[in-house]
């Protein structure tokens, strides 16, 4: 059987085109081999950075943010794994923390002291934290604390700071405009933050690291 020159154009273009589709597939899986081996490493450095950073807290903590009191030993603090728990004030939102709770609920009556070494970054008032202080950790670790009945003095940015540094008093401040009080039980609101390059600020549950430092209490005078 002859195959005429028009037909013949036909089966070249038809093979060429083969030729051309299988060259793009073998282009295109060797891209998604590579992209998935790129994410696959992406992936895996993003979690070793993330337990780096992890460990990196709790190396840094030294002390539980509410000292025991040495004048009256029935009075205690108490908390729960509220971590992601609803919360409306505002809009419906994540609990991006853990609260702990005060016995008696005394404004201005249960010390707070800072939980490591570091640096004040933040002061003043928040409608949702009240009046509250955030220090950054030497290793770039955001513990923010909230709430306060008042501060022990006028701390500003930039000030220095000691694990066991009394920062103020604990209170039930915020939900409104500055000087709002009374909107809920008296408590602080702790809350840490690893750094994100990519999201800012990635939020951890300090449960877990709470429940370890109730064996590193100090005891102050109140």
């Amino acid at each position: 059987m002859r195959i005429s020159r028009q037909h013949a154009c036909y089966l070249i273009a038809i093979l060429f085109l083969c030729c051309l589709i299988q060259s793009e597939k073998e282009w295109i899986e060797n891209l998604i081999d590579r992209q998935a081996e790129s994410l696959s490493k992406t992936t895996e450095s993003l979690l070793e950075q993330y337990q780096r950073q992890i460990e990196s807290v709790w190396e840094e903590l030294i002390y539980f943010p509410v000292p025991d009191s040495a004048l009256s030993p029935n009075v205690s603090v108490s908390f729960q794994n509220t971590w992601q728990a609803e919360r409306n004030y505002g809009g419906k939102r994540k609990h991006e923390g853990i609260d702990l709770m005060a016995d008696p609920d005394k404004s201005g009556y249960f010390p707070i002291v800072s939980m490591t070494d570091g640096t004040i970054e933040q002061v003043g008032w928040l409608e949702k934290g009240g009046w509250r202080i955030g220090i950054r950790s030497i290793n770039g670790n955001y513990y923010y604390y909230a709430h306060f009945h008042s501060y022990i003095k006028g701390w500003k940015r930039g000030d220095p700071v000691k694990a066991g540094d009394v920062l103020g008093y604990m209170g039930d401040t915020g939900y409104g405009p500055e000087g709002t009080t009374g909107q809920f039980p008296v408590h602080l609101h702790l809350g840490i933050y690893l750094p994100a390059v990519e999201s800012g600020e990635q939020a951890i549950n300090p449960y877990w690291m709470l429940r370890y430092l109730e064996s590193q209490k100090l005891s102050y005078i109140y």
